[in-house]
């Protein structure tokens, strides 16, 4: 018995470019490093870190696991249905007290409330207390 095939053809950027009617990106267009980046996070190691589903809120992350040059993180609070993957040189991330040192606010973890709002929140307990009699 004998079976005859033909080796497929190899990619053709250029003809896959014409084909589709589309254009390449410009290798001016890539900022990566050549070499990457080293990774010296820990698992369980703390930072701050934008939120994946708000880019405006930025939140305590921790740490959950490296591969290479990624961390995945979790936002404290969430579960980890709610892990995210960021490369370490990401601008998505930064050291604890950037925040604060920035003047940005930076959202309490889930479930919890921050220190301001308790105080507003106990002030009008109070408030709501003394005024209702």
């Amino acid at each position: 018995l004998l079976l005859s095939f033909s080796l497929p053809e190899p990619f053709s950027w250029e003809e896959y470019l014409r084909e589709t009617s589309s254009i390449a990106a410009s290798p001016t267009c890539f900022k990566q490093c050549r070499v990457p980046p080293s990774n010296d996070f820990k698992a369980g190691m703390k930072l701050e870190a934008r939120d994946p589903r708000n880019s405006n809120s930025v939140c305590i992350a921790t740490v959950m696991g490296m591969m290479g040059t990624r961390l995945r993180l979790r936002l404290d609070g969430s579960d980890n249905t709610n892990d995210f993957w960021r490369l370490v040189d990401s601008s998505d991330i930064q050291p604890i007290g950037t925040c604060e040192r920035n003047g940005d606010m930076l959202q309490p973890p889930l479930g919890e409330r921050t220190q301001s709002f308790s105080k507003i929140f106990s002030f009008f307990c109070i408030y709501v207390k003394v005024f209702s009699v």
